[in-house]
This record gives structure tokens, sequence and C-alpha cells, in this order.
């Protein structure tokens, strides 16, 4: 699989993440769309859905009444795996401050900062980083 910030950086796939977000859609909706808000054919929308459901980041399932037709749902996995990524963004971006013997514990996100619900990992990073920091403190 690809990772995360790769599958984002297609400004077509991301398009059709946001168009997933609000719900699930058929192949022709998302196509409808994304050639009219970014000009593309609907061979481009076609390929980059194919790229997305081959990577993990859709769902896609046909429909039995309509054979040619499928249905595309976001995959939550793949947000997981990209709030992962976002997180061990902000934990190098953290390991700029402290000291050079040991890094301070990052100051906890404010809970509307967060825009989606996989904020656990967040927490759970954070509360690791602390047990951390006080082990080390208590070392010393």
């Amino acid at each position: 699989m690809a990772h995360p910030f790769e599958i984002m950086a297609h400004p077509v796939r991301r398009r059709i993440l946001d168009v997933l977000a609000l719900g699930d859609h058929s192949a022709g909706t998302i196509s409808e769309v994304v050639q009219a808000e970014l000009g593309v054919t609907r061979t481009a929308v076609s390929h980059q859905l194919r790229t997305l459901r081959e990577n993990g980041a859709v769902w896609s399932t046909v429909d039995p009444t309509e054979p040619r037709s499928r249905s595309y749902r976001l995959n939550p996995a793949f947000l997981a795996l990209l709030d992962d990524a976002v997180a061990d963004l902000f934990e190098l971006w953290e390991q700029r401050y402290g000291t050079a013997e040991r890094r301070a514990p990052s100051p906890p996100i404010p809970r509307e900062r967060r825009m989606h619900r996989f904020g656990d990992a967040e927490r759970r990073r954070q509360r690791e980083a602390l047990a951390a920091w006080v082990e080390d403190a208590d070392a010393d």
C-alpha cells in the first residue's frame, strides 16, 4: 500500500476522497462532480478510483441490479492511517524542542482543533511521550 500522503497528493484523488467523506456515491456521481470541477475525463476519474480502491482508501460494491455500476465508500482505516502519518509529523516537529538529552512532552492538542474522530492515536502518543519523559526525569 502506498503512503497515505502519496494517495492524497493527486488532486483528483483528493477531491474524490472529499466527495466520499460526505457519504457513499456511485462512480457516475463521483465522475460527474470531479469532471465538472477539475475538467478531467471520465476515464481519468475511473483510473483514480481504481488506484484508491487498490490502495485500500475506498471500498466499492457492485450493484446487483446494474452490474456495470459501482458504489464507493471511504475506508475509515485509511483515515486512521492518514491520522497516524500526520501524528508522525507532529512527533518529528516536537523533537525540535526540549534538551539534547531528552525531549519535552508535547502539550495536549485542544479538542476543538481535531477535525475527525481518530484522535485516539494522538492521545495515546501523548500519554506515551509523557510517561517516557517522567521515566527519564526519575532516572536522573
